[in-house]
């Protein structure tokens, strides 16, 4: 009867150790205010559209490990060539922290681009700029 038990402790034990490891890595993108607040910028991890993200808002996304490019772009056709890319081999169990930026000159179009932050600047601006509700 015992031996049961501790069976039965063990298979359980192991259930919840599997569950606390994630298989998936998590993901916070992060769009600080701009000069054009009212347009949401269509974020993409590869090909997949993540979130519309608004202006002073984040997102979180949990993704497969493995090699990502995230790349932002206003709305339209997803471009083949976007104006860059930030490439990442994600972990599972990970968080990573993404800027979504978008970099202006006198008389030009912007350009858009991605930084990776790290975890401690990455939690400031997510306490700082709210949840954006639409992604989810």
């Amino acid at each position: 009867m015992k031996l049961i038990g501790i069976l039965i402790g063990f298979v359980f034990g192991s259930i919840l150790s599997a569950k606390a490891q994630s298989p998936k890595a998590t993901v916070y993108l992060v769009r600080s205010p701009g000069p054009d607040r009212y347009v949401p910028y269509f974020t993409y991890d590869d090909t997949v559209l993540l979130c519309k993200l608004g202006d002073g808002r984040h997102s979180v996304h949990e993704v497969e490990p493995g090699e990502h490019k995230f790349h932002a772009q206003y709305k339209g056709k997803l471009k083949t060539t976007p104006d860059s890319v930030l490439q990442l081999t994600l972990e599972a169990g990970r968080t990573y922290y993404i800027s979504v930026n978008l970099a202006t000159k006198a008389f030009s179009r912007g350009t858009f681009y991605c930084e990776q932050l790290s975890e401690a600047d990455g939690k400031k601006r997510i306490e700082v700029y709210a949840l954006d509700k639409k992604c989810l």
